[in-house]
């Protein structure tokens, strides 16, 4: 059956009331109206969202469909009884469009054994978003306390496991070719800058200048007083690189290496000297083993910066402080 203009213009005004959240009776049939559905949870990542729907009862709710007619007739006017008109509307309306469980109201939907399938267009008009699921993205807090003792727990490993290779000793030879970092054939000279100088002067300095003062005092001369050496980084001559030295409290050491045996750490002196001709390195007793440095210094900035100069032909470095 095709529809009419007064089918259209009815089912057109039923339409707008349904849309803007009204409820409409139909005299001799029910009550239509709308109704709200919460956003459904389908599973962990997919939401039904919230919709609109059309709902029937058979009870008298909101507005009456003839009252709606009449109203339209008084504000169109023309019209000489309004009331008694729309009624005689109404009734031409309900005896084209119901049928024995099935009322079609044009452009909105179906009325099918007192439930209203919507048509597709005035459902989306009720429902702009659609009514597919939606995935959502699952948010992760972030708990602070959990991560905080992660952290605590890496950082304590990593320390605990180097000071376990620090003082528990390992086989000579495996020593030996672990601990030394590889080194490039490609070295060019490093010159230590300004900020990698230290303060004290080498023992032979000193012991020189006492031999000195103590020969002048034998054959009588006057002996004058040494001039101060200027300070120098913690590069020594070779004769004095394999005499062991103990570590000074509170300074900062570059370690090149720990090994269990001196033998080991002397070997470590030679092959890194002979490939890398600018660095004077230093053994250092280390507990029970031995630790060459070619740097230290009273300030641990100056023992990264000498660590950054190196431009990664030394990865394996890394800075110790004395206790």
């Amino acid at each position: 059956m095709n529809a009419n203009p007064m089918e259209e213009q009815i089912g057109r005004l039923v339409g707008n009331l349904l849309a803007g959240g009204g409820e409409i009776f139909l005299p001799g049939v029910g009550s239509l109206y709308t109704e709200r559905q919460g956003a459904r949870r389908l599973n962990r990542r997919t939401v039904l969202p919230p919709s609109r729907t059309v709902a029937f009862t058979s009870q008298q709710r909101g507005v009456s469909l003839v009252d709606e007619i009449a109203r339209v007739m008084r504000e169109a006017g023309g019209y000489e009884n309004p009331e008694a008109e729309a009624q005689a509307v109404y009734d031409r309306w309900i005896a084209r469009v119901h049928r024995v469980d099935l009322l079609t109201v044009e452009g909105v939907g179906e009325l099918k054994f007192k439930n209203f399938i919507p048509d597709e267009a005035f459902d989306l008009r009720l429902n702009p978003q659609g009514r597919e699921p939606v995935r959502v993205r699952v948010q992760r807090r972030f708990d602070w306390p959990l991560w905080v003792g992660i952290a605590a727990i890496g950082i304590a490993a990593v320390y605990g496991g180097r000071e376990f290779l620090l003082l528990y000793p390992e086989a000579p030879e495996a020593a030996a070719v672990t601990e030394i970092p590889a080194a490039s054939d490609s070295f060019g000279t490093v010159e230590a800058p300004d900020a990698l100088v230290e303060a004290p002067p080498t023992e032979r300095s000193v012991a020189g200048v006492s031999a000195a003062q103590a020969g002048g005092a034998a054959s009588g001369a006057s002996v004058p007083d040494a001039a101060p050496e200027p300070e120098t980084a913690e590069t020594h001559p070779a004769q004095e690189q394999d005499v062991p030295t103990a570590l000074l409290s509170g300074r900062h050491y570059v370690v090149l290496g720990v090994f269990s045996t001196e033998e080991n750490a002397r070997r470590a002196v030679r092959e890194t000297e002979a490939r890398e001709s600018a660095l004077r390195c230093r053994i250092y007793r280390f507990g029970g083993k031995f630790m060459v440095s070619p740097f230290s210094s009273d300030d641990a900035g100056a023992c990264a910066q000498f660590i950054r100069v190196q431009d990664g032909r030394f990865p394996d470095m890394w800075t110790y402080t004395a206790r």
